[in-house]
């Protein structure tokens, strides 16, 4: 995994850390598909 890649997962952790909890599971979701598509060869942008 490239620097980027962690860099971002780290400050959408971070963000998501500082929502609201009950946002909380949706955002954790999106993050989980974001990282599903990076692993399927697609870039972190799209």
């Amino acid at each position: 995994m490239s620097n980027e890649i962690v860099e971002n997962v780290a400050s959408e952790l971070e963000r998501i850390a500082a929502i609201p909890i009950g946002e909380q599971p949706a955002a954790y979701s999106q993050l989980q598909q974001k990282l599903q598509q990076v692993l399927d060869g697609k870039p972190w942008s799209e």
